[in-house]
């Protein structure tokens, strides 16, 4: 699993940066699309040299269980 910093905001507006793990650049906008608010789009994804694997809260990998009864 890497990590990603994937930039979301809107075109021209404020922006802000979520670090998600995923395995490729374009399930990483899949991951980040649940943190994203109301509007927001994403700008840019590149990939992190994370030795810690620290990543934005809520960030699951694309695929995981959220809840029992749900595949996501």
């Amino acid at each position: 699993m890497r990590i990603y910093r994937v930039t979301v905001g809107r075109e021209g507006g404020e922006s802000r940066v979520l670090k998600v793990p995923s395995k490729t650049d374009v399930q990483a906008a899949d991951a980040a699309a649940p943190l994203m608010a109301e509007g927001e789009s994403v700008l840019a994804i590149h990939e992190t040299d994370d030795a810690y694997q620290e990543v934005s809260e809520g960030a699951r990998p694309p695929g995981t269980q959220t809840h029992p009864d749900r595949i996501v």
